[in-house]
């Protein structure tokens, strides 16, 4: 039971078919956001959570020590960033007649659970998205051709250009690196003439785009991964003809330096994290049920209680990949 509503009850069952659906049906596969800001859990709602500050990278200090002399020091610190997790919460009603007059046809309990949950996880790769591609945390960098003139475009190019520029910044190397794309760039990525060009002269198994995958490309530029926001949303009000916009945009990318997972310590250098209150919150996206006795119906709530942080702005290069320099 949440210690934060007595009235409802959590329903671990409920969740298990959530996971087993959302397994099933590749629902997760969409979201990536948990892998662009992974978990970090925490039994308080508030506080702060600690930043690795540029200026500690990449100085170059007299080290030599003359006998008798002191050590030279140098003033490394951690900055603390303040969090605060904030409620996400979805509710369906499950008319109690209704349930019970179609019980042969549909489980209303698991479905109604199902779409809550869905609802709750397209809010936080929303979330996600906005901060991450983010023009007002940091610098857009320009691609040297706009990606959707495949003709002549260059992203392999830009994308060297990032990694340079991280790898300068971080200390890190380059097969730590994820790409970050929403689906429409990574379709111009893969068609386009130099990349088809650059992946034949390299692998003479390659002949065509559709041998392009994202594994393969990571593999060429030698970064870690190539992470694909392809997840959409209706921008239209219930009972209009919708119209479907894509959560990360078409705009901007990002080459950044992700945690490994929700396991890593906080003070790993990273990009960011969702910072997750755990109390009364088992699971990411919590299943929840309670007795609305007015309306005759039970309650099914999703919920869950995040903040999305981003920890090292230094940790992510953002790109343009509609303008030109």
């Amino acid at each position: 039971m949440s210690k934060l509503d007595s009235s409802a009850t959590w329903r671990p069952e409920l969740a298990g078919a959530v996971r087993e659906y959302n397994t099933a049906y590749a629902i997760d596969q969409q979201f990536i956001g948990l892998r662009v800001l992974p978990e970090a859990l925490r039994v308080v709602a508030e506080g702060t959570y600690p930043v690795v500050k540029k200026e500690n990278f990449r100085k170059l200090v007299a080290t030599a020590r003359a006998p008798g002399a002191a050590f030279g020091r140098g003033d490394w610190q951690w900055d603390k960033q303040a969090y605060e997790c904030l409620e996400n919460a979805h509710e369906i009603p499950l008319d109690n007649k209704e349930a019970e007059k179609y019980a042969s046809v549909i489980d209303y309990e698991e479905e109604s659970a199902i779409g809550a949950d869905f609802t709750v996880r397209l809010a936080h790769e929303a979330r996600v998205a906005a901060a991450v591609l983010n023009t007002t945390t940091f610098t857009a960098h320009n691609v040297a051709v706009n990606w959707a003139t495949l003709a002549t475009a260059t992203p392999l190019a830009d994308i060297d250009a990032a990694a340079n520029a991280l790898e300068d910044q971080l200390g890190v190397g380059r097969t730590q690196l994820s790409l970050i794309i929403p689906r429409t760039n990574w379709q111009y990525l893969r068609n386009g003439t130099s990349v088809l060009d650059a992946l034949k002269n390299w692998n003479s198994g390659i002949t065509g785009r559709e041998q392009i995958k994202a594994r393969v490309l990571a593999d060429y530029l030698d970064i870690k991964e190539i992470l694909i926001g392809s997840s959409a949303y209706d921008s239209t009000n219930e009972g209009i003809t919708p119209s479907y916009s894509q959560v990360w945009g078409i705009r901007y990318g990002m080459l950044a330096l992700l945690a490994p997972g929700p396991e890593a310590p906080p003070k790993t250098l990273c990009l960011g994290r969702t910072v997750r209150w755990t109390s009364g919150m088992p699971d990411f996206v919590t299943i929840e049920t309670y007795v609305s006795d007015p309306v005759d119906s039970e309650i099914v709530r999703a919920r869950q209680f995040t903040d999305e942080l981003i920890v090292a702005d230094h940790a992510g290069y953002l790109l343009d990949l509609t303008a030109a320099t």
